[in-house]
């Protein structure tokens, strides 16, 4: 396979200067690989090679998995982006909505006024937010915790504000999203996610418990803080107090680079991966759209379901151009998508502590692939 020898350099750099001990990384286009690579140790101990068919933990990139399950549950007719939450989880009806004076202490609680919907769950617009929602509410659920019995729960607290008025990013928002797709579908999420995104694409090793021989393929996770790398000391994840039966929606999947390069070539061929549809590209664009209002935009990005949407490039801090969209994972994941050109590319790192869509090796990535394939193609036009 070609591979990016421009961004292996930056890699190998990062490596022999313990910023991290692996990465892996594809860049497909029209849906089908055209460089890639895997550089690094996916165990220091062992010296085991990383490989693409290795596990890691993919943290915030189960997002855009869970706004692809639920918009398949749209094109199913099961739901509705603007249904309101309550419609299917009443203990959403009555919220509160918390007050905050300028030292950002919360000084009182008012009536909601305005009714969260799907949509929102998926744009980070909902008011959800673990800063008002203890993480107490997972650890007290007990080791068999559900979609079911936990969130039902995020309705006892406040919101951080009145819904729709701001973007405040967060995970709780998607599990809300996913326990909807149990309720409408009448399915286990993860069996949902499995027979409706996964199983089309092939992405067998995507899930949220790995089996053995998985297990043996799992990267160890280190923290690269200067000096040698540290193993992360649980093995799996960074949240090990939360049961492992708690099918979260904004974080905890499992992947392997083979698995979300498929996912990403399917998102950017418009819902076909390999002549199979998976999603309508309705759905795609729903999820590819600017969907808060102009005035909550970032100088340079905004929220789309579930993903980043960029609407101005500039280079070099923001080099992907507009209309290009993807989402990144705290321990260094990546994927980013450029339509117009029919680009996917898909980063795996395994770093605890890591940076996600902050990450430098994520905005290099970002760079290198584009002046390889958008600038050198328009300088030789």
């Amino acid at each position: 396979m070609n591979t990016l020898e421009s961004f292996d350099r930056i890699v190998e750099k990062g490596i022999a200067a313990r910023e991290m001990t692996c990465a892996s990384y594809t860049v497909s286009v029209d849906g089908e690989v055209v460089c890639g690579n895997a550089l690094g140790l996916a165990d220091i101990v062992a010296s085991r090679p990383l490989k693409e068919s290795d596990l890691m933990r993919i943290a915030s990139m189960t997002k855009p998995l869970t706004c692809a399950a639920v918009l398949r549950a749209r094109e199913l007719g099961l739901l509705g982006l603007d249904d309101e939450v309550s419609r299917y989880l009443p203990g959403f009806e009555h919220m509160r909505t918390a007050e905050f004076d300028a030292e950002e202490r919360m000084t009182g609680l008012h009536t909601t006024e305005t009714p969260i919907t799907v949509r929102m769950l998926l744009n980070h617009s909902s008011g959800l937010n673990s800063r008002l929602i203890p993480c107490r509410a997972l650890v007290e659920a007990g080791p068999d915790a559900t979609l079911a019995s936990i969130v039902p729960r995020y309705a006892e607290h406040p919101l951080q504000f009145e819904p729709g008025t701001k973007a405040a990013y967060g995970n709780l928002g998607f599990d809300v999203a996913c326990r909807i797709v149990e309720i409408v579908s009448g399915m286990e999420y993860e069996q949902f996610l499995r027979k409706h995104i996964l199983d089309p694409l092939g992405m067998a090793d995507t899930t949220y418990a790995p089996n053995d021989e998985q297990r043996s393929r799992l990267a160890t996770m280190y923290f690269c803080k200067g000096g040698d790398p540290v193993p992360a000391q649980h093995k799996d994840m960074m949240l090990p107090h939360i049961s492992s039966t708690f099918k979260a929606g904004g974080m905890r999947i499992f992947s392997t680079l083979t698995d979300y390069t498929r996912f990403a070539a399917m998102l950017c061929c418009g819902g076909v991966w390999r002549g199979t549809r998976v999603l309508e590209p309705e759905s795609v664009r729903l999820m590819a759209t600017q969907s808060l209002p102009q005035a909550l935009w970032g100088e340079s990005e905004s929220w789309g379901l579930s993903v980043r949407v960029i609407h101005r490039q500039s280079w070099p801090e923001q080099p992907l151009p507009p209309g290009s969209f993807g989402w990144s994972g705290s321990y260094e994941t990546h994927f980013f998508i450029i339509p117009e050109q029919r680009i996917s590319a898909v980063l795996f790192k395994n770093i605890a502590g890591g940076l996600g869509a902050g990450s430098l090796t994520a905005r290099d990535f970002e760079r290198e692939v584009v002046s390889e394939f958008i600038r050198r193609k328009r300088q030789s036009a």
